[in-house]
């Protein structure tokens, strides 16, 4: 099954794929939400077929499944050249929304869940995080509160989350619990292969500027806490960082330190490639890489990932992570 781009209009669902020449979607594990990008043939001659696009719009890309919902966002015109649009998912609203919270010594899956319902978000699945969070915000878009309720959790607990919408709904769970097999076959009666046999450009660097191998928990001025490596520091010289932790978290000063200490005490190993595309493939899961020539090998954390489909070939470039 091809690639389909559906407009939804109401009640109406109309097949837009035979006007688009290019369809594109990206994912980054910085930001929430996914962007897609297409372009609609134009030309004001009388019969050819009117473009039925308009703002707000809704758009599906659908191949033997859902990959892509979300509204039109932007529209661009140049002359008689296509169309331009953009559209993005639903966490768009909580990139767009404020409001002010005060949560007092509540669970941090509590705290996201009365977001998304405030503002009837569609849940998909919000795992428990145990985390305490007891904070105030205010004058911050409602993804910037629940990427700092995740930075909380992470700094306690040391499981790192992904958020991502499906279908229109938005879950939240473990990164370890995202992983995607890379399979590809080029026709339905052919064998499959996996999608290591399509890599291409790899690239691979490695850097210790943004290594911290020393952190100092400080409270009220006073040091409650020191978690070390002694090797890195040893190999490559003291790189300490304060962290500042409040008084409902002195307790949990030694496991903050620790887990700190696991995301930054290493070197920093940035990677990126380009290969055939696999829909289930997007930023915040977890693929294997094998690759000889720039010695990736294990699993890696999807840091970004772009998507295109143009004349039937479906190719995507990846930047990679190192999973901890």
């Amino acid at each position: 099954m091809a690639h389909q781009l559906w407009l939804i209009k109401k009640d109406e669902r109309i097949n837009i794929t035979p006007l688009v020449g290019e369809i594109s979607w990206k994912s980054s594990i910085d930001q929430l939400g996914d962007e897609l990008s297409f372009n609609i043939a134009f030309n004001d001659t009388r019969f050819f077929p009117v473009n039925p696009c308009s703002m707000g719009d809704m758009i599906l890309l659908e191949n033997e499944g859902e990959i892509f919902r979300g509204i039109i966002v932007s529209e661009q015109r140049n002359g008689r050249q296509p169309l331009q649009y953009t559209a993005m998912d639903f966490a768009f609203y909580l990139n767009k929304s404020q409001e002010i919270y005060q949560f007092n010594r509540i669970s941090a899956s509590m705290a996201i869940l009365q977001i998304l319902r405030d503002f009837k978000i569609p849940i998909g699945n919000v795992v428990d995080i145990p985390a305490t969070i007891n904070r105030i915000y205010r004058d911050k878009a409602l993804s910037d509160m629940i990427w700092d309720i995740l930075t909380i959790a992470e700094a306690e607990t040391g499981t790192r989350y992904v958020m991502e919408m499906r279908a229109g709904k938005l879950y939240i769970e473990p990164q370890k619990m995202l992983k995607v097999e890379g399979r590809f076959s080029l026709a339905a009666n052919l064998q499959e292969h996996s999608l290591q046999a399509s890599i291409a450009a790899p690239s691979r660097s490695l850097s210790i500027t943004e290594m911290i191998n020393s952190v100092k928990l400080v409270n009220d001025n006073s040091v409650i806490h020191l978690e070390r490596d002694e090797g890195l520091v040893d190999k490559y010289g003291l790189l300490q960082q304060l962290i500042e932790v409040e008084d409902s978290n002195k307790g949990k000063a030694a496991a903050i330190g620790r887990n700190s200490l696991k995301e930054t005490g290493r070197i920093t190993e940035k990677n990126a490639l380009t290969m055939l595309g696999q829909d289930d493939v997007r930023a915040g899961r977890v693929i294997e890489i094998n690759e000889e020539i720039t010695g990736m090998t294990g699993q890696y954390i999807i840091e970004g990932c772009s998507h295109v489909v143009k004349n039937g070939l479906h190719t995507m470039s990846l930047d990679l992570g190192v999973l901890e």
